[in-house]
């Protein structure tokens, strides 16, 4: 319950609906870029990145769907200049989106960011090359299924076990990928002068709240809302738009999470210090 109401009061505080359109906002600009690369990157071990993408219809809306389906339906012949443009222009973007993602970081744990700009800088392209490729590997080892093994046992030796224990894990693996990115983000960008820093609740709860928030959010969509009315042709767009938004603050929110946990922990411990001084000065 403490939690709870120490994330409503940081909301605001914090202005974390703010910082999560402004992610939303890079998140889009960094995704169509990223989809032309990954079409090519898969188009290489002849895997197709629509199925990927259908294999996410549980989490992302509908209409959202039909737009990322039909862009890559369009890339599907892409040129190796127009290739190294999309990753050039997801570098830039993507980095740009880290670095609110940095600041928001750093907000959540009631700091300024202490270091010059051209270190943030190559901060934030060095961990946009890391979530680059923790997002690739989980985006990718989902549509690695058992054709896929079988095609490597014609080269490697893999008794059928192998090739069934990989088909029935492959998502939880492309889950720890993700938490134990999150818990990097969560231990390196902050600087604290506690002993013991929380990094796995505020991962675990990022993963998880996503996934759930995806899911309701997906079915409400698909089912309640419809966009379209509103925002007419945009109304897909804008519902993308809202994903990606639930995608920033949830991380964010790990962010917090973890900070309030390492502030009443440490609180306790200063307690606890205090009165073991208490008792031997009076034993004295």
């Amino acid at each position: 319950m403490y939690i709870l109401k120490e994330l409503i009061r940081r909301y605001e505080r914090h202005r974390i609906q703010l910082i999560s359109g402004t992610l939303a906002f890079f998140f889009l600009l960094a995704l169509f870029p990223l989809l032309i690369f990954l079409n090519a990157l898969l188009g290489t071990f002849d895997l197709q990145l629509l199925d990927l993408i259908q294999s996410l219809e549980d989490l992302i809306p509908q209409s959202a769907l039909d737009i990322l389906s039909g862009y890559v339906t369009s890339i599907s012949s892409t040129s190796t200049g127009l290739i190294s443009f999309s990753l050039l222009a997801t570098l830039y973007s993507a980095s740009i989106a880290v670095t609110s993602l940095i600041h928001s970081i750093h907000t959540a744990y009631n700091q300024s960011s202490h270091r010059h700009f051209v270190i943030t800088k190559l901060w934030s392209i060095l961990f946009t090359l890391i979530i680059g490729v923790a997002l690739g590997s989980s985006l990718i080892l989902p549509i690695l299924g058992k054709n896929f093994l079988t095609f490597v046992s014609t080269y490697i030796p893999l008794n059928d076990g192998i090739i069934e224990l990989w088909t029935n894990l492959r998502w939880l693996l492309t889950a720890a990928i993700i938490t134990a990115t999150l818990a990097l983000l969560y231990k390196v960008i902050p600087y604290t002068p506690y002993k013991k820093q929380s990094v796995w609740p505020g991962a675990i709860f990022s993963l998880i709240g996503w996934m759930v928030v995806s899911l309701l959010f997906s079915m409400y969509v698909n089912n309640y809302a419809n966009y379209s009315i509103v925002y007419g042709p945009l109304g897909a767009v804008i519902a993308l738009m809202m994903w990606l938004f639930f995608t920033g603050m949830i991380i964010i929110l790990g962010a917090e999470i973890n900070n309030i946990l390492d502030e009443r922990r440490n609180k306790k411990e200063s307690i606890y210090v205090k009165v073991s001084d208490d008792v031997i000065e009076d034993e004295d």
